[in-house]
């Protein structure tokens, strides 16, 4: 009865809130009344769904103009939900108590506040470093992607073919683009502001990768771009740990991935588009306490 209630008052005031469904289940609820709310069923919690949930629905608050800050609440114990929101984008205000329906008690609780600036810094991915800039990747970097990607970059990536042409560049490019959560491939640009390589993740788990054009190796860039890539990594997604690889014939990646604290994790077959057979392949991880001890 308490369920008909909600969501025939729900449906009655018209709320922005929806159900958060996972391969066809109701898993939860996401709100944007007065302040952005959400819960997930105890099975699917530590799986970026609440992240991903209320990043979905925080666009049909702040795409109306006449609309302000978001407020944001979380009770002082709950770590999980504490993360969700800074990775957000939300910063810290007051403590407050607030009724806690469960518990027949007020509980603390930390204020959080998202405002539109910092919102749209979160809807873009932009980011200087003392020589580069990693930013979106667009359609018309593809003939530069086709001319970075030599044979002996593409046997070093996974997904990269030999033969790599230009209308498979953009396809390419569609398929990896920034949408606000893990998996997707970013541009570096150099000091002269063409495209020198690219940085990325893969999803689940979220797992790093660069790539230089032969032209700009040695020159520190893997290490310059990768360490503002893996700081940016952790501050805007709630993951407990980074995964990076390279093939075991590439160890000049392997002194980049060391470089930041990542430990060694497994050896095991890896194969590439531009490889005819599988190769050995060499696995970190990163955790988000390893990396907040280290920095």
């Amino acid at each position: 009865s308490d369920a008909v209630s909600f969501i025939s008052d729900t449906l009655e005031a018209g709320d922005l809130t929806w159900a958060i469904e996972c391969q066809g289940e109701l898993i939860g609820v996401v709100s944007l009344e007065n302040d952005l709310g959400y819960w997930l069923a105890r099975p699917f919690w530590g799986r970026g769904f609440g992240f991903e949930a209320a990043g979905a629905a925080l666009p049909h608050w702040f795409d109306d103009p006449t609309r302000g800050d978001m407020i944001a609440r979380y009770f002082l114990d709950n770590s999980r939900s504490a993360l969700v929101l800074k990775c957000l984008g939300f910063q810290p205000e007051g403590v407050s108590k607030l009724d806690a329906l469960a518990l027949n008690q007020k509980v603390d609780c930390q204020e959080m506040r998202l405002t539109r600036a910092g919102w749209a810094a979160r809807r873009a991915f932009d980011v200087s470093t003392e020589r580069l800039r990693l930013r979106e990747l667009a359609r018309s970097d593809a003939h530069a992607l086709v001319d970075l990607t030599t044979p002996a970059v593409a046997r070093m990536v996974s997904s990269i073919p030999e033969s790599f042409t230009v209308a498979t560049a953009k396809s390419f490019i569609n398929q990896r683009r920034w949408r606000g959560v893990p998996g997707f491939l970013l541009g570096i640009e150099g000091p002269d502001g063409a495209l020198v390589g690219c940085i990325g993740c893969g999803g689940s788990p979220v797992t790093a990768m660069i790539f230089l054009g032969e032209d700009h190796w040695a020159k520190g860039y893997a290490t310059e771009a990768s360490t503002a890539f893996v700081r940016e990594l952790f501050d805007r997604f709630p993951i407990s740990a980074i995964h990076a690889e390279h093939f075991a014939d590439n160890p000049a990646s392997g002194n980049v991935i060391l470089k930041h604290g990542f430990t060694f994790v497994d050896e095991h077959p890896g194969t590439s588009e531009a490889r005819l057979e599988p190769a050995p392949v060499v696995e970190y991880r990163l955790t988000r306490d390893a990396y907040q001890a280290q920095t």
